[in-house]
């Protein structure tokens, strides 16, 4: 039997998913009951044989149910189609599915950024601020359980810590749940999708407008996590980060870095290849230039932790403890218990 290096069910499943989220087709079908396809394309403002076709297909994925009664055809949310499409929990990933296709996109211009060396020139006008931040809001939340408990486990005590482009603030709110005093800070745009995915939350969490690039929140923080960041930007302006970052951080306090990690994610040569297509000096680091940036910000005892629940490395550093016997000494804590 033949094989393929490529799924194609996969790929035309992402698409007509997404095409059935954009359209409003899905949306359509979150009423109560089930609908004939006149109704669905009524509700959707789309066109009924374009909307019967796609909802068949739908059918035949699962997504949807197919009902026949009194001779008529309708159609439903089907319990993995809410689940993964709709309902709040951990198997949702509506945005992440259309992230995804943004993504594709990108990754299509990819022959002329191999000739040029950099990615085609993006209209800010179309740039879905919603889809991504949201699609961050849907990870696993076991990832972001097992990163709060290692920084946790690391640190030793975490009075209060700043989510560096935090997104719409998942982390952050799981600190905040362990009786963190968090904060997000991320751009202002991103600032008013926050607030609606944390919604009752958002009043345990202070939201923090600005670039980090140029500023970062006044602390000093016992941690400042940067998660999914360090692969957007240069090796020097990640220097220059880590710099501002141990600034606002108090004495002994601890640096947390999610990302892929070159050498040691299997996720890392193709991941690298997005950000070749995404960003302009972007890229996926080793665990060595990490360190070396860590250290040249004045980090000390830094680990890297592969994440069980991920495909990604946890990069843990504190700053050194100064000896109240004398200005010019230092002693670092004693190491945590990995």
């Amino acid at each position: 039997m033949r094989t393929s290096l490529v799924d194609k069910a996969a790929v035309e499943r992402l698409l007509l998913l997404s095409s059935a989220i954009r359209a409003g087709l899905i949306d359509a079908l979150q009423r109560d009951g089930a609908h004939s396809a006149a109704d669905v394309a009524a509700i959707a403002g789309a066109d009924e044989r374009a909307t019967g076709i796609v909802l068949e297909a739908l059918a035949a994925e699962e997504v949807v149910e197919r009902l026949e009664a009194h001779g008529s055809v309708l159609y439903r949310l089907s319990e993995v189609g809410r689940a993964h499409l709709v309902d709040e929990g951990p198997e949702l990933e509506r945005y992440q599915l259309l992230h995804l296709v943004n993504r594709v996109r990108g990754w299509l211009e990819l022959p002329e950024v191999i000739v040029s060396g950099h990615p085609l020139p993006k209209d800010p006008v179309k740039r879905d601020t919603r889809t991504m931040v949201s699609a961050m809001g849907e990870r696993d939340p076991e990832i972001v359980e097992e990163v709060v408990e290692r920084c946790l486990a690391y640190a030793g005590s975490i009075r209060t810590m700043v989510d560096i482009g935090g997104a719409v603030g998942h982390v952050a709110r799981q600190f905040s749940r362990c009786g963190v005093r968090a904060t997000l800070f991320d751009r202002e745009n991103v600032l008013p999708v926050a607030r609606e995915f944390l919604g009752s939350e958002a009043g345990d969490i202070a939201l923090v407008g600005g670039d980090f690039l140029t500023t970062l929140p006044e602390g000093p923080f016992d941690l400042v996590y940067l998660g999914n960041v360090n692969h957007i930007y240069s090796p020097e302006a990640n220097r220059r980060l880590f710099e501002r970052v141990a600034s606002i951080l108090e004495e002994g306090g601890t640096v947390a870095v999610q990302d892929y990690v070159w050498g040691r994610s299997p996720r890392a040569a193709m991941f690298a290849v997005s950000m070749l297509q995404a960003t302009e000096e972007g890229g996926v680091w080793s665990e060595a230039q990490f360190r070396e940036w860590l250290t040249g910000a004045g980090f000390v005892q830094i680990e890297t932790v592969d994440l069980s629940a991920a495909r990604a490395q946890l990069i843990l550093g504190r700053l050194p403890m100064r000896d109240p016997s004398g200005p010019s000494r230092v002693s670092t804590l004693p190491g945590p218990a990995m």
